[in-house]
């Protein structure tokens, strides 16, 4: 017994197959300046956004999960960490930087005491 395919399943596959292709191609990874310059960035930025919260903010860190280069710009995403002086806070997010700068932040998640004190403060940081 054989089975035939229709021709247009086989063209919705070839279809669906150069679509994944193509947008794996679309962004590529960024080197290891442009990732020195995005954690930079993102660091100031998010730091600026949260720093008010947290009772004396010390050490900070910034963990880039992705960072890609296309769309006209530099897009990351991210976790940000900082201690205060009653532990430690961390918010996670995606942003995009052109020039050094970061023209979109976007907080998707935060850590437990960094929501009650913006809670407390009544400024909404996360948007998920």
């Amino acid at each position: 017994m054989q089975k035939s395919v229709s021709k247009t399943w086989l063209v919705a596959g070839v279809l669906g197959l150069s679509a994944a292709v193509f947008a794996t191609q679309a962004l590529a990874d960024c080197d290891d300046g442009q990732e020195n310059m995005v954690g930079k960035a993102i660091a100031a930025a998010a730091s600026a956004k949260i720093s008010s919260m947290i009772p004396n903010p010390g050490k900070q860190m910034i963990n880039l999960d992705t960072c890609d280069v296309g769309g006209g710009g530099l897009m990351a995403d991210f976790k940000y960490n900082v201690i205060g002086s009653d532990g430690l806070y961390w918010v996670s997010g995606h942003a995009k930087v052109a020039g050094g700068s970061v023209t979109e932040l976007k907080l998707t998640s935060l850590s437990s005491n960094l929501a009650a004190a913006s809670a407390k403060a009544g400024v909404k940081l996360a948007s998920n």
